[in-house]
């Protein structure tokens, strides 16, 4: 393709880029109203006139119709697009929705259409004359759809623009009146060129000047939108602002002529017409004369009353000088009639409150109870004498205003240094705790500062301050002296409690006497009855037995005699413990060791039940213990273990170290197990829990107190996990010494 440029192809570039340059100006205002109107309005002219540029310099027919059918992608939308920037420039905001935008964009894509396809229906452009040899232009013919859908419809758009703009100018005043003007002139410019073109008025033949003088309306919207704030100051904006204010604004010139005025300064005023601009303030008509007297005044005239037939009316008239127009001002007349009325009423109230604030210190000042107010700062606003003279030791009631108690407290602790911990009972009435309405406590705070060795008790009332907005802005408070009543309670208190703790042990030594009873009477009888009956045997019968026979009855009266030692050891034991004859004396013990004599003990019972014992105990762990209350704690448990395992059953002992850094021993035996009731009462001492072992053998609990008793004098826990038929767990806690691991070579070292 031979294009060949002439300097009609340079006029369409540079509308090209003074097209683009004002939509670049607008996009950066883009947040202003109108502003991203006229931006999509110049990208539209702009791409027009870009593919003008091709069509001039196109040698043949076929492509200069091509570039022409691009350049109606921008031209064809150009009116619909200046009409919509029209309306939201006039503040026609409510035609400008999706739907009527669909509607205005019907017949230009329509005709885009038509466009497109010309060359099936010649219905745009009829025919084209030959290229000129001088100028390298065709001249199109045009049909019927470019007269109908293009022309008549552009200029329907640009006549309606151009209502919307004179009805703005008419009603707007400086500076958007110029700017409603600089818009329609902007827009009249490719309008009359339009028509040069129609009619071949051109001075060139087949030259479109329309888009060319797209260069003039884009230099005078750049040049206002550069120098007279076009965009930045929105005549809308003026509407929605000065309009609605409940002041009224005017602007007077020198000559004392109005330049603008808004409906407030017109009702104020009493000014009937709104067609004054212009015209000298005195000739206004104003029914306010001496209002309008003071407008033309050149003070500010801060209160001024104004009476009509109705009411007095009371206006502050505040006056500014305009920048660069001498003599000119603007006015801003505030109707401060309702702020004046309440301006009286808050007066007339702090009379009102200084006269009872008078009635209240004269009754504050008459009683024994301490009262106060502090700010969120924590600095008192009021203290009454009782306060003043008792606890702030203050020369004045007026002299805490404004401090902290801190203040005092320091000035205290500074006259009598003997007495450093003079009374601290600020901390308990900061501003700033979190209160709700009220709280109300009764505390002890030691005032020995002032009174020599004697505790004040205060019944104290505090209550949150608000001010209007809901807004805590201070604490209010008084404290009665309620020490006597106090002291009163506290024996009581204390006397209940004694009594209290009586009924419990008196309760617990009941509760352990009923239990010594029933070893006594029935789990000491039933063995000694078993093993008398035994020894009758023998007497009465001895020479009539076999040799197996005797065997077996001195095993029975072995076993017998095992069981009954056993429980009275542990009845000494516990009776022993209860009296506090036992000493307490930890030692640095390895476990696995002691664990062996434990079981040594256990293994004859084990081995006639034919019972596994399994246990694994590292042997680098150590325990710092009393060896025989652990030895007994071991001994009982693996020893119940026993008893309540059938025959041919299993133990496991296990120790781990737990997460408190204690040693955690468990004994998991597969015996019989226990429901959840005897579980929560197996450690009580009121409930009965024993039972006979799978063998018959006899069990009085009393093992598991002393297990329960030895384990919380070394501050472990003991515990137990089981469930009907499915054995039980027993564990308990010993811990390291001082919370430490300790190695063997510890242990061996203390054992030295």
């Amino acid at each position: 393709m031979n294009l060949i440029f002439t300097i009609y192809s340079v006029f369409f570039l540079a509308t090209a880029l003074v097209s683009f340059f004002v939509a670049f100006l607008a996009w950066q205002r883009r947040f202003v109203k109108g502003a991203r109107e006229l931006t999509l309005l110049m990208i539209a002219a702009g791409i027009g006139a870009l593919w003008l540029i091709f069509e001039t310099a196109a040698p043949a027919v076929m492509e200069k119709i091509f570039w022409s059918k691009l350049e109606f992608i921008g031209g064809i939308p150009t009116p619909v697009l200046y009409l919509i920037f029209v309306l939201r420039f006039t503040g026609k905001d409510r035609f400008i929705t999706p739907k009527y935008i669909l509607l205005l964009f019907i017949i230009p894509v329509i005709t885009f259409a038509f466009v497109i396809t010309n060359e099936h229906h010649h219905l745009v452009w009829t025919g084209f004359s030959a290229i000129s040899d001088q100028t390298n232009l065709m001249e199109y013919y045009h049909g019927i759809v470019f007269w109908t859908g293009y022309i008549c419809y552009t200029y329907l758009m640009l006549f309606v623009a151009t209502i919307c703009l004179f009805s703005f100018i008419i009603r707007q005043n400086k500076p958007f009146r110029f700017q409603g003007l600089i818009v329609l002139i902007s827009g009249l410019c490719p309008w009359i060129a339009s028509v040069l073109y129609l009619t071949g008025s051109n001075p060139v033949v087949g030259l479109d000047i329309t888009p060319i003088s797209i260069i003039f309306s884009g230099v005078l919207v750049a040049y206002a939108i550069l120098n007279i704030r076009f965009l930045d100051l929105v005549p809308v904006a003026r509407e929605m602002l000065v309009e609605t204010l409940p002041d009224g604004i005017l602007a007077l010139d020198g000559q004392n002529r109005i330049q603008d005025i808004n409906g407030a300064a017109l009702t104020f005023l009493g000014i009937g017409s709104k067609y004054i601009i212009g015209f000298p303030a005195l000739n206004a008509d104003a029914s306010a004369t001496l209002l309008m007297d003071a407008v033309i005044n050149s003070e500010t005239i801060e209160e001024i009353d104004i009476r009509n037939k109705i009411e007095i009316k009371t206006f502050r008239i505040i006056k500014h000088a305009i920048k660069n127009q001498p003599g000119s001002r603007l006015i801003v007349i505030q109707d401060i009639t309702d702020l004046t009325a309440s301006i009286r009423e808050i007066r007339a109230g702090e009379e009102r409150y200084h006269q009872m604030f008078s009635m209240f210190r004269l009754m504050s000042d008459n009683t024994d109870d301490f009262l106060w107010a502090k700010d969120m700062d924590d600095n008192y606003t009021f203290v009454n004498k009782a306060m003043c003279d008792r606890l702030l030791i203050a020369n004045s009631v007026d002299e805490p205003i404004g401090k902290a108690f801190e203040f005092f407290a320091r000035r205290e602790r500074e006259a009598h240094p003997e007495n450093p911990d003079w009374h601290t009972f600020n901390n308990n009435y900061k501003s700033t705790d979190s209160l709700n309405l009220s709280e109300r406590n009764s505390k002890q705070y030691d005032l020995s500062g002032n009174v020599q060795g004697k505790f004040l008790f205060l019944d104290v009332y505090k209550a949150p301050i608000w001010d209007e907005r809901g807004n805590q802005i201070g604490i209010v408070g008084t404290a009665r002296d309620v020490t006597h009543t106090k002291q009163l309670e506290n024996e009581k208190t204390a006397a209940l409690e004694q009594l209290l703790k009586s009924e419990e042990n008196l309760l617990r030594i009941d509760a352990e006497k009923d239990k010594f009873f029933s070893i006594i009477a029935h789990d000491l009888r039933g063995p000694f009855s078993g093993f008398l009956g035994l020894t009758e045997i023998m007497v009465e019968d001895l020479p009539e037995l076999t040799m197996e026979e005797i065997k077996d009855l001195s095993l029975s009266m072995k076993n017998s005699a095992t069981n009954l030692f056993s429980l009275l050891e542990n009845l000494l034991e516990w009776a022993r413990m209860r009296q506090g004859l036992i000493p307490f004396n930890p030692k640095l013990i390895q476990l696995l060791p002691l664990m062996e004599d434990s079981i040594k003990m256990i293994h004859e019972p084990a081995k006639r039940k034919e019972i596994e014992i399994n246990y694994t105990i590292p042997e680098s762990v150590a325990v710092l213990a009393d060896k025989n209350m652990l030895q007994t704690v071991i001994r009982n448990l693996v020893s119940n273990a026993v008893k309540f395992t059938p025959k041919g059953g299993r133990i496991d002992i296990f120790s781990k170290v737990t997460a408190e850094k204690s040693v955690e021993i468990s004994v998991v035996d597969s015996g019989i197990g226990m429901s959840r009731k005897m579980v929560d009462n197996l450690f009580r001492l009121d409930i009965k829990t024993n039972r006979l072992g799978t063998e018959g053998e006899p069990s009085t609990g009393l093992g598991l107190m002393l297990c329960k008793e030895f384990v919380e004098k070394h501050g472990g826990k003991i515990g137990v996990k089981s469930k009907t038929g499915n054995g039980s767990t027993f564990y308990f806690t010993i811990p390291f010494e001082n919370g430490k691991e300790v190695s063997l070579y510890h242990a061996r070292q203390k054992d030295v």
